[in-house]
């Protein structure tokens, strides 16, 4: 019998924190068994842990239907509170897993978990395990080099496995034997791993267990047989063989589908021991339909005016903008349906709590300490190089989220549109400055906008923690009314010092009207001053003349 073998049901590879902050391993039955003695995932970067998190999601998900506890159909709220209240769910999820644990082995010779037994190229040929590892520079990944990644222990190659399933960029790919699509030896581009072309979302509770719990997307629990039936993960699925579904893109088949979704073809080449992982093959796998693919609870989807004819409605899921993450981030989850933000949709996991849900989990958690992390991927040149992640956790109650917060939510809404829309006159502001010492420049320096951008965003979180204990909009107006100023007047009066003696003397020109006007520093303070009072009374101002 070969050694080569790692039962993830078994085996520990699955990094988590525990409730006083160590890290370790445990394997998905202990997982599932003390789920509410870890705060979190801990893998090597969020975005590993959210491909990580996306299985165990879909594993508890089939548990859920494979247990038939709940009827087609059911009342979602009872449902909820069942899962949320149930002391067995480790026992049930186990059970189900039990049940496939031969598809739970990392080097099966028929059916390896994720991947494709014997994916080959014409030539016979493999990179090493570095392959596995995103090759962002140095910093990013607690895995370093290439040098260092050669031979992966097989724990942490099984986490890189399922992010790269996930997140993989796109760009030519190897050739896979048996794939249609190959030509002269290459797979060419069919874009990046699903959870690379959206952006995430997900509700935090205090342990693991709540989060998995408060990211249920309750309806697909309740859904038809025929549907339960059809909606299947890998692992229930016959084997992937090198071949994809389809030639061309294809529609998810339901939550499991897209959330366990094969963008890839892959075959991990272990050490004789089966301790190590030495080699990796990646090819292309299954093209998801990404234009109107409404299946996925994490990401909210923009419409597409461009792309919308024939009375037809385009949409895209959503990314995260890596600029602005906490404010077009935050203004997107918290719009209202039918605001400015148009025909866009939010993510399901934040829909379902405006619902008669909200009482039912407002109930549970509204006094505790929930968070929304916002995670996701920025792509390069054709989203064949990564730039960056982005992983950002902000302090939105789940009260917040539900109902009875309308009003608390417009307000945060109008608070983002109104710090955008002075980012504007900010950065007028700081061109005028160097016009005002002598200089003409063509653009306004970025550099003063952003940092002042950076300060107010840390007041904005720390303001959106203060939501959580629900004043009323008012107040809360108020409150961000005193902490834009209070950072604003900062920045401003350091950027006048910072312009000099030769800016406050300023230059002097005469109007088309024959009038004298002065160009110094003070005039452009009192402006941007003014500006800053007519934007937190949202109301609009001019350039001066």
């Amino acid at each position: 019998m070969s050694d080569q073998t790692f039962n993830l049901l078994r085996e520990p590879w699955i990094k988590v924190r525990h409730l006083d902050g160590v890290v370790s391993e445990v394997g998905l039955l202990e997982l599932y068994e003390r789920a509410e003695e870890f705060t979190d995932l801990a893998g090597e970067s969020p975005t590993q842990d959210q491909a990580v998190f996306r299985i165990l999601e879909a594993v508890l998900l089939r548990a859920l239907r494979d247990h038939a506890f709940f009827a087609p159909h059911s009342d979602v709220v009872s449902t909820w509170q069942t899962v949320q209240g149930a002391s067995e769910l480790g026992e049930l999820v186990n059970a189900y897993l039990l049940k496939h644990e031969a598809r739970f082995d990392l080097f099966d010779p028929v059916a390896p978990f994720f991947q494709v037994a014997d994916l080959r190229t014409a030539k016979g040929e493999h990179p090493d395990a570095s392959a596995l590892i995103p090759d962002v520079g140095p910093g990013l990944f607690s895995t370093s080099t290439a040098a260092a990644g050669s031979r992966l222990p097989t724990a942490v190659a099984a986490r890189w496995l399922v992010y790269t399933q996930a997140y993989d960029l796109s760009g030519i790919k190897s050739g896979a034997v048996g794939d249609p699509r190959v030509k002269g030896g290459r797979g060419y581009p069919i874009g990046t791993g699903w959870a690379g072309a959206i952006g995430s979302v997900q509700l935090l509770g205090p342990t693991l267990r709540d989060t998995l719990v408060l990211n249920l997307p309750v309806e697909a629990v309740v859904v038809d047989r025929d549907e339960v039936a059809a909606d299947l993960p890998p692992w229930e699925r016959e084997p992937d063989g090198a071949a994809p579904r389809s030639d061309e893109e294809v529609p998810p088949r339901g939550v499991v589908d897209v959330l366990t979704w094969q963008q890839r073809r892959i075959r991990l080449f272990p050490s004789a021991e089966g301790k190590q992982v030495e080699g990796v093959l990646i090819c292309n796998g299954d093209k998801i339909q990404r234009a109107n693919n409404f299946v996925d609870p994490t990401t909210g989807y923009r419409y597409s005016k461009a792309q919308s004819k024939n009375g037809v409605d385009v949409f895209f899921p959503k990314t995260h903008d890596p600029e602005l993450t906490v404010w077009r981030g935050i203004q997107s989850l918290l719009a209202e349906d039918g605001s400015e933000q148009g025909k866009d949709r939010k993510p399901f996991v934040v829909t379902q709590l405006r619902t008669k849900l909200a009482d039912a989990v407002t109930d549970e958690y509204g006094q505790s300490k929930t968070m929304v992390r916002l995670t996701g991927m920025s792509y390069g040149t054709q989203d064949a190089v990564i730039n960056g992640e982005i992983a950002e956790t902000y302090p939105v109650t789940v009260r917040l989220l539900g109902e009875g917060a309308e009003q608390l939510r417009a307000t945060a809404v109008q608070v983002v549109q109104r710090v955008l829309s002075f980012r504007g006159s900010l950065s007028w502001f700081h061109r005028q400055l160097l016009v005002c010492g002598g200089a003409a420049p063509e653009e306004a320096p970025a550099a003063p906008v952003q940092s002042w951008l950076a300060a107010l965003e840390t007041e904005f979180v720390e303001w959106l923690n203060y939501l959580g204990s629900m004043p009323t909009p008012q107040d809360a107006e108020a409150d961000w009314a005193r902490r834009m100023t209070r950072v604003t007047r900062t920045f401003v009066a350091q950027a006048v010092d910072a312009a000099g003696p030769r800016a406050a003397i300023g230059r002097s020109e005469m109007s088309e009207s024959g009038n004298l006007i002065i160009h110094s520093s003070a005039r452009y303070e009192a402006w941007i001053l003014s500006k800053l009072s007519e934007n937190l009374h949202m109301s609009k101002g001019e350039n001066p003349s």
